[in-house]
């Protein structure tokens, strides 16, 4: 018996391109295989996977290809759910139709999981219509990057094209593609544009004509991976390209886990986020204690209150042992989510204003964050603790603001990186949500700290209000 290989298509670079299948195929994957210029907010959504990266770098190939596709076969005889995530399309220049044929040939079960390919996601990203009726009437999608061996491309054909040509992997031959075309006829004016990491945060577009595409390059910088596109749709950039509003183009750091509606705003305006886990969660082995000790119930996070009540199932007991108690939360989150279990909090009071000497009050929360009880106080039932992840892979200088919700975000946060990253961190113009987030970040160094009213319409108009000055 074997499991089911999922080909599936990333999308261009914004990870918010992916399909609806290729979310699911990740959240339901025991392994994925992702490539290089993969989002790493996308490999988050296998948060359960075992994650291999077979990335390549031109001329220099990590895992061969022969090996990625045995591997696939491999852990699908298993009986395991691969996900083989490729930038752009499977299908468009990614190999995956050759995977295909290995997968099938082997007896496995596969599918393909379309995902937007940057020769026409791109384009759009930086203004370029594709086609045109005034124009372009056809399109033509060419691979830059041929395997040795192969015949050589049919240059007198391309050229002789009147609708856009898009060459994908093409840096390194740009040289070759610009004097190829102008060799058999295309002519000198003809316009180009190369888009350098279409629909990111770094996407850098220029323009230019056939005979001075090279010049402009290299003047600006430009390398791989961009997409080269050559005709005339190329001049309606100026007019259809995508507002620019104060956060287009800003990299934003949020240490937390999932998209928040902060988040959605953030993007709507522009902006590029970034999420990633600050810790994992262990929970705790505890003993249930008699609930009619106590006359009231205070549930710090949904973490802790989701824990409590599988404790409860497995003790045959359900929420009706709760009836009796006055239900209070901390914040308004969790006023939500209880809601959405069907129960109706009593009270919402913020927990450093809560009397933590109440013998009649019993806390739900995680062991790191216990205060100080005294002797005869409340009762503090730790179901979890959080065990820090370290932030390898994090570096804070690509971001040009961090943005920080809580005070446990902060902590979290400086206590999993190594000291050249927290320099990098204390440098980073950091916005924070209310006095305390402000306090902490100050406690850790951070040398300018906005501080904006604790909701998320106040956070978004300071942030705004200082990317214009």
């Amino acid at each position: 018996m074997s499991g089911l290989v999922s080909l599936v298509g990333a999308g261009p670079g914004d990870p918010e391109y992916l399909t609806r299948l290729g979310e699911r195929r990740l959240k339901e994957a025991d392994v994925v295989f992702y490539d290089r210029l993969v989002a790493p907010e996308l490999l988050r959504l296998a948060s359960q996977a075992q994650l291999i990266d077979v990335g390549k770098l031109p001329y220099f190939h990590k895992v061969k290809q022969g090996q990625i596709e045995q591997l696939l076969i491999d852990y699908a005889q298993q009986n395991k759910r691969v996900v083989r995530l490729k930038a752009g399309d499977p299908y468009v220049f990614g190999r995956g139709g050759e995977e295909g044929q290995h997968l099938a040939a082997a007896g496995i079960t596969f599918e393909v999981v379309p995902g937007l390919t940057s020769a026409l996601a791109g384009l759009a990203a930086a203004g370029i219509p594709i086609t045109h009726r005034d124009y372009a009437a056809s399109f033509h999608v060419i691979t830059g990057h041929r395997q040795s061996g192969n015949t050589a491309l049919d240059w007198a054909n391309i050229a002789a094209q009147e609708g856009t040509l898009v060459f994908l992997m093409g840096m390194s031959q740009l040289h070759q593609i610009v004097a190829k075309l102008r060799q058999h006829g295309k002519a000198a004016t003809t316009p180009v544009a190369v888009i350098q990491w279409a629909t990111q945060w770094n996407q850098r577009v220029v323009t230019a004509t056939l005979a001075t595409i090279i010049n402009v390059v290299r003047q600006q910088k430009l390398g791989a991976p961009s997409l080269i596109v050559v005709g005339a749709v190329v001049k309606l950039r100026s007019a259809l390209q995508p507002p620019n509003t104060p956060l287009t183009g800003k990299h934003l750091l949020i240490p937390a886990a999932q998209s928040t509606t902060l988040t959605t705003l953030l993007r709507d305006q522009g902006a590029f986020v970034d999420h990633f886990n600050r810790s994992t969660v262990q929970f705790l082995p505890i003993v249930l204690p008699n609930l009619q000790r106590y006359q009231t119930l205070v549930v710090t996070d949904m973490v802790a209150f989701t824990q409590f009540k599988a404790q409860l199932l497995a003790a045959k007991l359900d929420l009706r042992v709760l009836a009796a108690l006055r239900l209070v939360v901390t914040t308004q989150r969790v006023a939500v989510g209880l809601r959405h279990l069907g129960l109706l909090v009593d009270a919402q009071i913020r927990q450093i204003e809560l009397a933590l000497t109440d013998p009649g009050a019993l806390f739900l929360g995680a062991a790191d964050t216990k205060p100080a009880l005294a002797v005869d106080g409340a009762t503090w039932l730790s179901l979890y603790r959080h065990v820090l992840l370290r932030q390898n892979q994090l570096r804070p200088r690509q971001y040009q603001v961090a943005i920080f919700t809580s005070t446990q975000a902060v902590n979290d946060l400086f206590n999993s990186v190594a000291p050249s990253q927290r320099q990098q961190l204390r440098d980073l113009p950091s916005f924070a949500f209310g006095e305390q987030v402000t306090a902490a970040l100050l406690a850790q160094g951070v040398q300018r700290v906005y501080t904006s009213q604790p909701s998320y319409a106040a956070l978004l108009t300071t942030l705004t209000n200082w990317l214009r000055q």
